[in-house]
């Protein structure tokens, strides 16, 4: 996922990078390969959740002419700079243009790698799930189906995955969901593993990184471009702020009704979750590094990420931050993470990884 232009993406993969290279691996990041085959296997299917996205079309242009209309055309072109530094984040980070013809091993993850049926730019495709010539060895790690689940694939795509995992040496899963996914199609062991952020020592990156220009007091925002959108829950958020003396900040995509919309690096964006008075999101990546890094924090599950954040929260023992309906907010100000209990669990889960990998990567 290392081409979205997303901070958990970005994130993870660097992550997963300096896990590995700490192992003395030297690691390349290879693009996934649409497949127009395995797409048309899909016969159109997708997983649309349009309630949680602004309205499309001549209606939702018209929508949008409203008083936000000035701060709209703002974010677009502050959009656009955040885009850039994403761009210089994968060449000085990632390295993204190192490319080679043959790999030892490839490992396919972490993030929504197996999200089959959702609207992505690339669609259904074998490269994914096994089917990588590149290289030598597949396994996975921390790989996630998202909202996709078995009993929603059409049984040509179940079956072109089932021989694509045949390909797979190793599997390891992040979620619940895609264990059961990978256990409906194949007989192999499956190991759970949690994200590479959540595993990753982010302290000697953020030790120079220089804080963006905040208000005083603020309390992050962090979602998908505009999926905060409804009247109820920009109602309910603006209101919990003005209550705390906080200013929302948006932090790695726009909300058209925050006019801090903070361009920044990942590093920066996590520096700016460590030093905020509250953080309010409704996204995996946003929870991991609410839990890493901010003292108070509040979750919104929806339904295209009930399955991954349910999981997550479980896992990390932090569910009392969630929050499934939008009007309950408040009651989280005053909630603090058990910072020693996450730390016990980071610390055994990361053993867990490095042993996982070092298996997999042989001398």
């Amino acid at each position: 996922m290392q081409m979205v232009d997303n901070m958990g993406s970005l994130l993870q993969s660097f992550a997963l990078k300096r896990i590995l290279e700490e192992m003395n691996v030297q690691v390349e990041f290879l693009d996934i390969a649409p497949n127009e085959e395995d797409n048309n296997l899909l016969n159109g299917i997708r997983q649309q959740y349009v309630a949680e996205r602004e309205r499309d079309g001549l209606f939702g242009k018209i929508s949008k002419i409203d008083k936000y209309t000035l701060n709209r055309f703002i974010i677009k072109i502050k959009s656009n700079q955040q885009n850039q530094l994403f761009n210089e984040f994968r060449v000085n980070c990632l390295e993204t243009e190192k490319k080679s013809n043959k790999y030892d091993l490839c490992i396919i993850g972490s993030d929504e790698v197996f999200n089959c049926l959702n609207t992505n730019g690339w669609g259904f495709t074998s490269h994914l799930f096994g089917n990588v010539p590149e290289a030598n060895r597949v396994i996975t790690y921390a790989a996630s189906c998202g909202s996709t689940s078995y009993k929603d694939l059409p049984e040509k795509v179940a079956k072109r995955i089932s021989e694509a995992f045949k390909g797979v040496a190793s599997f390891s899963t992040r979620d619940q969901n895609t264990h059961d996914f990978v256990a409906s199609l194949t007989d192999a062991d499956i190991e759970d593993n949690l994200d590479p952020v959540l595993i990753y020592n982010f302290d000697d990156e953020l030790e120079d990184v220089e804080m963006p220009r905040v208000p005083e007091h603020y309390c992050v925002i962090y979602s998908y471009y505009n999926r905060i959108h409804t009247r109820e829950e920009i109602r309910e958020i603006t209101q919990f702020c003005r209550k705390h003396c906080l200013t929302p900040v948006a932090v790695g995509a726009p909300q058209f009704w925050i006019e801090n919309y903070i361009v920044c690096s990942p590093f920066q964006c996590l520096k700016m979750f460590a030093r905020a008075d509250f953080v309010f999101t409704d996204t995996f990546h946003g929870t991991i590094f609410a839990s890493k890094y901010s003292k108070k924090f509040a979750v919104l599950v929806r339904e295209s990420n009930r399955n991954k954040l349910g999981d997550l929260l479980k896992k990390i023992e932090m569910q009392e931050h969630m929050v499934m309906e939008i009007s309950k907010l408040d009651e989280k100000y005053k909630m603090k993470k058990d910072m020693k209990n996450f730390q016990n669990i980071i610390e055994r889960e990361k053993e867990k990884t490095l042993q996982y990998l070092r298996k997999n990567i042989g001398d």
